[in-house]
C-alpha cells in the first residue's frame, strides 16, 4: 500500500499539470492569438471546440483516477456530495460515441449522496458492458429507478445483451475472472472495481438475468 499511495502521487501530479495546467493555458492563448475573422476563415471553429471538448472528457477521466488513488491513503476517506443521478451520468456521458445508446429515466434521485467521478466511473462500467457483451441488433442500457418490495427505491440499470443470472455476476465479479468462451477482450477487474467503488459508498449491489439482457440493481438504502 505504501509503493501503491507513492505511484499515485506520482501518476496524479503528471496528470494533474497536463490536464488542468498546460493544455487549458494552450487553449485560451491560441483563441487569444485569433480573430474571429481568421477563426472563420480557417474554418478552425470545429477542431478547436474538439479539443476543449476532448480536454472536458480528460478531466472527468482525472476526477476518476484522482478520487479512485485517493482511497490507497492511509485511512483514507470517501469525499461524497449531494448529486442530481440523471445530470451527472447526462455530463458524463455527453462526449461518449455510445451516449444515444443510454436512456436515462427521469425518476433517478436528484439528491444521492455519491462520489461523483467515481460514482460515474462505476456505472459507465456497466453501461459499457451492456453494450459490449451484446448481440443484438439495436443495443441499449436503460438507467432507472424502482420500487422493490422488504428493499425499498433502487437504481436499475438493465440492457439487451446476453444476460447474466445472479450467479454468473457473482462469480464474474471476482478479480481477473472471465467467461471461457468470451471472445471480447478484457482483463477481468472493470467489474470487480465498479462493485468495489458502490461497496465503498456502503451500497449493495445485484444482479438479475431478464428474458433479454441483465438487470443490475442497486440499493443505496444506507
Amino acid at each position: 500500500n505504501v509503493y501503491l499511495e507513492h505511484a499515485a502521487k506520482i501518476i496524479r501530479h503528471d496528470m494533474h499539470s497536463g490536464i488542468n495546467t498546460y493544455i487549458p493555458r494552450g487553449i485560451k492563448s491560441l483563441k487569444r492569438r485569433l480573430t474571429e475573422e481568421q477563426i472563420k476563415k480557417l474554418k478552425i471553429g470545429s477542431p478547436l471546440k474538439l479539443v476543449e471538448d476532448g480536454l472536458h472528457h480528460a478531466r472527468k477521466v482525472y476526477a476518476g483516477v484522482y478520487e479512485f488513488t485517493n482511497l490507497f491513503k492511509t485511512n483514507a476517506q470517501m469525499a461524497c456530495e449531494e448529486c442530481n443521478i440523471k445530470d451527472i451520468l447526462e455530463d458524463y456521458l455527453k462526449l461518449t460515441a455510445y451516449k444515444n445508446q443510454v436512456l436515462l429515466n427521469d425518476n433517478l434521485p436528484t439528491n444521492l449522496l455519491v462520489n461523483e467521478p467515481l460514482f460515474c466511473t462505476a456505472i459507465d462500467n456497466f453501461i459499457r458492458n451492456g453494450l459490449k457483451y451484446n448481440d443484438s441488433k439495436t443495443k441499449f442500457v436503460k438507467i432507472y429507478t424502482e420500487e422493490i418490495r422488504h428493499v425499498g427505491e433502487v437504481i436499475c440499470i438493465e440492457d439487451n445483451g446476453r444476460g447474466l443470472t445472479g450467479e454468473e455476476f457473482k462469480e464474474l465479479s471476482k478479480p481477473y475472472v472471465r467467461k471461457e468462451d468470451q471472445k471480447e477482450q478484457g482483463t477481468g477487474l472493470g467489474l470487480n472495481i465498479s462493485i468495489s467503488i458502490l461497496k465503498e459508498h456502503g451500497y449493495s449491489i445485484w444482479a438479475e438475468k431478464q428474458k433479454q439482457g441483465t438487470k443490475i440493481i442497486i440499493n443505496t438504502t444506507l
